[in-house]
Protein backbone atom coordinates (compact mmCIF):
# COMPACT_ATOMS: atom_id res chain seq x y z
CA UNK A 1 0.00 0.00 0.00
CA UNK A 2 1.44 3.32 -0.92
CA UNK A 3 1.56 6.16 2.13
CA UNK A 4 0.26 8.67 1.33
CA UNK A 5 1.60 10.44 4.34
CA UNK A 6 3.67 13.70 3.81
CA UNK A 7 7.05 14.12 3.31
CA UNK A 8 9.31 17.20 4.92
CA UNK A 9 11.25 19.02 2.64
CA UNK A 10 14.10 21.10 3.87
CA UNK A 11 15.92 23.70 1.35
CA UNK A 12 18.73 25.42 2.29
CA UNK A 13 18.71 25.68 5.79
CA UNK A 14 20.89 27.50 8.09
CA UNK A 15 20.24 27.18 12.07
CA UNK A 16 21.94 28.44 14.86
CA UNK A 17 21.78 30.65 17.90
CA UNK A 18 22.69 34.73 18.25
CA UNK A 19 23.72 35.26 14.66
CA UNK A 20 26.34 32.12 15.25
CA UNK A 21 25.19 28.91 12.44
CA UNK A 22 25.39 25.23 14.09
CA UNK A 23 24.95 23.90 10.56
CA UNK A 24 24.57 25.73 7.08
CA UNK A 25 22.90 24.74 4.06
CA UNK A 26 20.63 21.72 4.80
CA UNK A 27 18.64 20.31 1.93
CA UNK A 28 16.95 16.89 2.52
CA UNK A 29 13.98 15.78 1.96
CA UNK A 30 12.54 13.04 4.59
CA UNK A 31 10.38 10.78 2.91
CA UNK A 32 6.61 10.16 3.79
CA UNK A 33 5.44 7.03 5.53
CA UNK A 34 8.49 5.94 6.46
CA UNK A 35 11.08 6.12 9.37
CA UNK A 36 14.19 9.19 8.93
CA UNK A 37 16.85 9.18 11.80
CA UNK A 38 18.55 12.11 12.20
CA UNK A 39 22.10 10.92 13.67
CA UNK A 40 25.39 12.72 14.26
CA UNK A 41 27.62 13.09 17.64
CA UNK A 42 26.29 15.09 20.54
CA UNK A 43 26.30 19.41 20.05
CA UNK A 44 26.45 18.53 16.29
CA UNK A 45 23.06 20.33 15.68
CA UNK A 46 20.58 17.63 15.48
CA UNK A 47 18.08 18.97 18.42
CA UNK A 48 18.47 22.12 16.98
CA UNK A 49 17.04 21.27 13.76
CA UNK A 50 14.53 19.02 14.95
CA UNK A 51 13.08 23.13 16.66
CA UNK A 52 13.16 24.28 13.56
CA UNK A 53 11.42 21.99 12.12
CA UNK A 54 8.81 22.17 14.57
CA UNK A 55 9.07 26.31 14.33
CA UNK A 56 10.42 26.43 18.25
CA UNK A 57 13.46 28.34 17.27
CA UNK A 58 13.66 30.75 13.83
CA UNK A 59 16.19 29.65 11.40
CA UNK A 60 18.60 32.53 9.71
CA UNK A 61 17.94 31.28 6.41
CA UNK A 62 16.14 28.79 4.37
CA UNK A 63 12.50 27.15 4.56
CA UNK A 64 10.84 23.84 5.85
CA UNK A 65 7.70 22.04 3.83
CA UNK A 66 5.33 19.82 5.88
CA UNK A 67 3.70 18.59 3.18
CA UNK A 68 2.56 21.40 0.84
CA UNK A 69 3.16 24.04 3.58
CA UNK A 70 6.14 26.28 4.41
CA UNK A 71 5.91 26.47 8.14
CA UNK A 72 7.46 29.93 8.32
CA UNK A 73 5.03 31.44 5.91
CA UNK A 74 1.67 30.02 7.30
CA UNK A 75 -0.63 32.29 9.81
CA UNK A 76 -0.50 32.02 13.40
CA UNK A 77 -4.35 29.72 12.60
CA UNK A 78 -3.10 28.17 10.01
CA UNK A 79 0.10 26.60 11.87
CA UNK A 80 -2.01 26.17 15.01
CA UNK A 81 -4.06 23.51 12.98
CA UNK A 82 -0.64 22.21 11.21
CA UNK A 83 0.39 21.35 14.89
CA UNK A 84 -2.49 19.07 15.40
CA UNK A 85 -1.78 17.22 12.99
CA UNK A 86 2.10 16.51 14.41
CA UNK A 87 2.84 14.27 17.46
CA UNK A 88 6.05 14.70 19.82
CA UNK A 89 7.91 12.81 21.59
CA UNK A 90 10.02 14.84 23.96
CA UNK A 91 14.14 13.49 25.66
CA UNK A 92 12.41 12.71 28.81
CA UNK A 93 8.82 12.48 27.98
CA UNK A 94 7.79 16.06 28.91
CA UNK A 95 4.81 14.55 31.13
CA UNK A 96 3.34 16.88 33.50
CA UNK A 97 4.02 16.13 37.33
CA UNK A 98 0.85 16.98 39.22
CA UNK A 99 -1.24 15.27 36.20
CA UNK A 100 -1.77 11.73 35.96
CA UNK A 101 -0.82 9.38 33.24
CA UNK A 102 -4.61 9.75 31.75
CA UNK A 103 -4.44 13.62 32.69
CA UNK A 104 -1.18 14.21 30.85
CA UNK A 105 -2.33 11.80 27.73
CA UNK A 106 -5.57 13.77 27.55
CA UNK A 107 -4.38 17.13 27.23
CA UNK A 108 -4.57 17.69 23.55
CA UNK A 109 -7.81 16.12 23.37
CA UNK A 110 -9.05 18.64 25.80
CA UNK A 111 -7.36 21.39 24.34
CA UNK A 112 -8.08 20.93 20.49
CA UNK A 113 -11.59 18.90 20.63
CA UNK A 114 -15.30 18.87 21.42
CA UNK A 115 -15.08 15.37 22.75
CA UNK A 116 -16.63 14.46 26.02
CA UNK A 117 -15.34 13.16 28.70
CA UNK A 118 -16.30 9.36 28.06
CA UNK A 119 -15.22 9.53 24.27
CA UNK A 120 -11.84 11.26 25.75
CA UNK A 121 -11.66 8.21 27.84
CA UNK A 122 -11.83 5.84 25.29
CA UNK A 123 -9.17 7.63 23.28
CA UNK A 124 -6.82 8.13 25.90
CA UNK A 125 -7.47 4.15 26.97
CA UNK A 126 -7.31 2.59 23.46
CA UNK A 127 -3.69 5.34 23.16
CA UNK A 128 -2.40 3.88 26.37
CA UNK A 129 -3.18 0.23 25.43
CA UNK A 130 -0.79 0.77 22.48
CA UNK A 131 2.13 1.01 24.35
CA UNK A 132 1.37 -1.26 26.78
CA UNK A 133 0.08 1.31 29.80
CA UNK A 134 -3.59 1.19 30.27
CA UNK A 135 -3.13 -0.56 33.48
CA UNK A 136 -1.19 2.75 34.50
CA UNK A 137 -3.58 6.06 33.96
CA UNK A 138 -4.52 6.66 37.77
CA UNK A 139 -0.33 6.77 38.27
CA UNK A 140 1.44 10.18 38.25
CA UNK A 141 4.96 10.85 36.20
CA UNK A 142 7.06 9.86 39.79
CA UNK A 143 5.37 6.51 39.91
CA UNK A 144 6.87 4.96 36.86
CA UNK A 145 10.15 3.98 35.25
CA UNK A 146 12.31 6.23 33.09
CA UNK A 147 10.78 3.53 29.97
CA UNK A 148 7.43 3.86 31.04
CA UNK A 149 7.61 7.65 30.98
CA UNK A 150 8.88 7.32 27.58
CA UNK A 151 6.39 5.13 26.52
CA UNK A 152 3.38 6.99 28.29
CA UNK A 153 5.09 10.60 26.18
CA UNK A 154 4.85 8.48 23.28
CA UNK A 155 1.02 7.64 23.81
CA UNK A 156 0.33 11.17 24.31
CA UNK A 157 2.44 11.95 21.29
CA UNK A 158 -0.35 9.55 19.50
CA UNK A 159 -3.46 10.94 20.66
CA UNK A 160 -4.32 13.16 18.14
CA UNK A 161 -3.25 10.56 15.49
CA UNK A 162 -0.89 12.54 14.00
CA UNK A 163 0.64 12.55 10.09
CA UNK A 164 4.25 13.46 11.31
CA UNK A 165 5.20 12.18 14.07
CA UNK A 166 8.63 13.92 16.08
CA UNK A 167 10.72 11.78 18.79
CA UNK A 168 13.90 13.14 19.99
CA UNK A 169 16.09 10.92 21.77
CA UNK A 170 13.67 8.28 22.56
CA UNK A 171 15.91 5.95 23.67
CA UNK A 172 18.48 8.13 25.68
CA UNK A 173 19.07 7.01 29.17
CA UNK A 174 17.04 3.49 28.80
CA UNK A 175 18.80 0.10 28.85
CA UNK A 176 19.44 -2.09 26.46
CA UNK A 177 16.37 -4.25 26.98
CA UNK A 178 13.70 -0.75 27.41
CA UNK A 179 15.34 0.52 24.11
CA UNK A 180 14.75 -2.75 21.91
CA UNK A 181 11.21 -2.57 23.24
CA UNK A 182 11.02 1.19 22.11
CA UNK A 183 12.28 0.41 18.75
CA UNK A 184 9.94 -2.10 17.97
CA UNK A 185 7.23 -0.11 19.58
CA UNK A 186 7.74 2.49 16.22
CA UNK A 187 8.50 -0.13 13.66
CA UNK A 188 4.87 -1.34 15.33
CA UNK A 189 3.23 1.98 14.97
CA UNK A 190 4.59 2.92 11.45
CA UNK A 191 3.36 -0.02 9.98
CA UNK A 192 -0.16 0.23 11.80
CA UNK A 193 -0.62 3.68 11.32
CA UNK A 194 0.05 5.54 8.34
CA UNK A 195 2.23 8.39 9.31
CA UNK A 196 5.79 10.18 8.77
CA UNK A 197 8.36 9.41 11.55
CA UNK A 198 11.75 11.50 12.35
CA UNK A 199 13.83 10.33 15.13
CA UNK A 200 16.63 12.12 16.78
CA UNK A 201 19.26 10.35 18.13
CA UNK A 202 22.74 9.02 18.46
CA UNK A 203 22.08 5.99 19.00
CA UNK A 204 23.59 3.64 16.33
CA UNK A 205 21.88 0.35 17.26
CA UNK A 206 18.73 2.15 17.26
CA UNK A 207 19.05 3.21 13.83
CA UNK A 208 20.10 0.18 12.50
CA UNK A 209 16.70 -1.09 13.39
CA UNK A 210 14.33 1.51 12.66
CA UNK A 211 15.39 3.57 10.34
CA UNK A 212 14.64 4.02 6.38
CA UNK A 213 15.96 7.06 5.80
CA UNK A 214 19.09 8.72 7.45
CA UNK A 215 20.61 12.45 7.72
CA UNK A 216 23.89 12.47 9.11
CA UNK A 217 24.56 16.10 10.37
CA UNK A 218 28.77 16.78 11.54
CA UNK A 219 31.12 19.42 11.16
CA UNK A 220 28.74 22.10 10.32
CA UNK A 221 26.86 20.39 7.34
CA UNK A 222 25.14 17.45 6.04
CA UNK A 223 27.56 14.86 6.22
CA UNK A 224 24.96 12.13 4.55
CA UNK A 225 21.37 11.59 3.19
CA UNK A 226 20.34 8.70 2.04
CA UNK A 227 18.99 4.93 2.45
CA UNK A 228 19.88 3.61 5.39
CA UNK A 229 21.65 0.54 3.84
CA UNK A 230 24.11 3.22 1.37
CA UNK A 231 25.47 4.72 5.01
CA UNK A 232 25.92 1.23 6.65
CA UNK A 233 28.24 0.39 3.28
CA UNK A 234 29.72 3.78 3.23
CA UNK A 235 33.76 4.39 3.01
CA UNK A 236 34.02 7.79 3.93
CA UNK A 237 35.97 8.14 7.09
CA UNK A 238 34.33 10.54 9.38
CA UNK A 239 31.41 8.56 8.90
CA UNK A 240 33.24 4.72 8.83
CA UNK A 241 34.57 6.48 12.36
CA UNK A 242 31.18 7.39 13.43
CA UNK A 243 29.73 3.84 12.79
CA UNK A 244 32.82 1.94 14.10
CA UNK A 245 32.65 4.10 17.23
CA UNK A 246 36.39 4.64 17.03
CA UNK A 247 37.98 7.69 19.25
CA UNK A 248 39.90 10.15 17.50
CA UNK A 249 43.83 8.49 17.29
CA UNK A 250 45.56 11.12 19.85
CA UNK A 251 49.84 11.88 19.38
CA UNK A 252 49.76 12.10 23.78
CA UNK A 253 47.84 10.60 26.29
CA UNK A 254 44.80 12.50 27.42
CA UNK A 255 46.05 12.62 31.41
CA UNK A 256 49.16 14.08 31.75
CA UNK A 257 48.92 15.63 35.29
CA UNK A 258 50.37 13.68 38.48
CA UNK A 259 48.24 12.03 41.24
CA UNK A 260 47.01 14.52 44.00
CA UNK A 261 49.23 14.42 46.87
CA UNK A 262 47.65 12.85 49.90
CA UNK A 263 49.67 15.87 51.86
CA UNK A 264 47.26 18.46 50.80
CA UNK A 265 43.98 16.47 52.31
CA UNK A 266 42.63 18.57 55.25
CA UNK A 267 41.85 15.18 57.03
CA UNK A 268 44.48 12.61 57.32
CA UNK A 269 42.18 10.06 56.65
CA UNK A 270 45.30 7.01 56.26
CA UNK A 271 44.79 7.10 60.39
CA UNK A 272 41.56 6.39 60.02
CA UNK A 273 41.10 3.65 57.26
CA UNK A 274 44.49 2.81 56.51
CA UNK A 275 45.90 1.82 52.62
CA UNK A 276 42.54 0.75 50.49
CA UNK A 277 45.30 -2.08 48.73
CA UNK A 278 46.55 -3.05 51.66
CA UNK A 279 44.69 -6.99 53.43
Amino acid sequence: MNSTAPDIRIENLTIGYDGNPVVTHINATLPGGGITVILGRSGCGKSTLLKNILKLNTPMDGAVYLGRHNIYRLKRKAFRCLKQRIGVLFQDGALLGALTLFDNVALPLREHTRLKQQEIYEVVKSKLSLVGLEKFMDYYPNELSGGMRKRAGLARAMVMDPDILFCDEPTSGLDPINSAELDGLLLELKERFDMTVVVVSHDLASMETIADYVVVLGEGKTLFKGQKEELLATEEPYLRQFLDREGAKRATPRVTTAPLDPSVMKMDCAKYIGDLNSN
